[in-house]
């Protein structure tokens, strides 16, 4: 191994991602796709993923900012993006860059009108998000008289009208989820102006499929983590790994890391791994609550979680310097090691520190 080589790795399948894509397209009816790579794609490679997305002719990529936007401009995309949260501050960059704006309130629109006429940009494309239920960003259901009158007297061009799902991943909401569909088909049904529409994320397109839009928008499925992964046949696409640094024999009684926690009535092989809480590992994994997949078998974490180092027990394993570990991936799942730690794998993948590098392979 090359002393350039890195040693702890995000590797993710672009392979993968794109089979992923294809099955997911099959669950779709003939809807359109619109990627979000939000946050740097999740916390792994928005730039690959971009790259790929737009090869594979995806209808829109979709990302939170308009920095974020810029990013893939620069790096040569040319798909549509849509920007979901975009500042006022940001409509020079977004035209500049050919980046398409949600317009989110009626403050909003009214900023943007009157933007767009000093620029005589009318034309470009806009999105408008209605709040359905999910309470966060959004129009309200009451300024719908509002919204048809400006954009009409403005001839703003609407791409599309959309909405955020807040609980269509769980089966107790779903009386709220069909509420919401139906609001929104609703609020669609009043506008007099030509738009698309899309409503359903990643779990909305498993679970009600049969939802008149004409776009559906999908992220973390992409990468293989979501709850319809086996239903679908998703492969795991993205895989953090590291290599061991040392392994040292402890004692029986002896306890390791800060606080001297983790011991054991019985001698032991404990093997260092260069990553720690401030690599994206979360400090809740350690003492024994997190494991690693090593040598074919998994090995629970021992003793607290560093900033920059975790300790795993390999007795019996005969594991020396070098050898692979793979923090979660294709045998030890992200959303099992989430679980774990009490959190959801979106929070597990964006939290992977940007020191770590990021590897495609496919």
């Amino acid at each position: 191994m090359s002393e350039n080589t890195p040693v702890t790795t995000l590797e993710i399948d672009l392979g993968c991602v794109a089979r992923n894509l294809n099955r997911v397209r099959e669950q779709m009816n003939g809807k359109g796709v619109i990627c979000v790579i939000k946050a740097f794609g999740y916390g792994t490679d928005d730039i690959a993923l971009a790259k790929l997305l737009q090869k594979h002719g995806v209808e829109y990529l979709a990302v939170s900012c308009a920095d974020e936007g810029v990013r893939l401009r620069e790096a040569g995309v040319t798909s549509r993006i849509l920007i979901l949260n975009p500042n006022n501050s940001t409509f020079d960059e977004l035209v500049e860059n050919n980046l398409e704006p949600t317009l989110l309130s009626i403050k909003h629109l009214e900023a943007y009108v009157v933007w767009a006429e000093k620029k005589g940009l009318e034309g470009s494309p806009v999105h408008i998000n209605i709040n359905t239920g999910m309470n966060r960003l959004g129009f309200e259901v009451s300024d719908l008289l509002e919204i048809e009158r400006i954009i009409v007297e403005s001839d703003l061009n609407v791409a599309t009208v959309y909405s955020h799902l807040a609980g269509s991943n769980d089966h107790c909401f779903d009386g709220k989820t069909l509420k919401q569909l139906e609001l929104f088909d609703t609020v669609c049904s009043k506008f007099s102006f030509p738009f698309k529409k899309h409503i359903l994320n990643s779990s909305g397109v498993a679970r009600f499929p049969d939802h008149k839009s004409d776009y559906v928008r999908v992220g973390i499925c992409l990468l293989g983590i979501d709850e319809s992964r086996e239903e679908w046949g998703l492969e795991p696409a993205v895989s953090f790994k590291t290599l061991v640094t040392q392994v040292r024999r402890l004692s029986a009684g002896e306890g390791l890391s800060y606080g001297f926690t983790g011991a054991e009535s019985s001698d032991r092989d404990i093997a260092w791994l260069p990553v720690g809480y401030a690599d994206g590992y979360p400090r809740c994994l350690g003492n024994g609550i997190g494991s690693v997949f090593i040598k074919g078998v998994y090995a629970k974490s021992v003793g607290r979680v560093c900033m920059s180092l975790v300790a795993i027990d390999v007795t019996g394993l005969d594991v020396v310097k070098g050898e692979e570990v793979e923090l979660f991936g294709r045998n030890l799942c992200v959303m099992e090691l989430a679980k774990k730690a009490e959190t959801i794998s979106y929070e597990l993948l964006s939290r992977v520190h940007g020191r770590v590098a990021r590897t495609t392979t496919g």
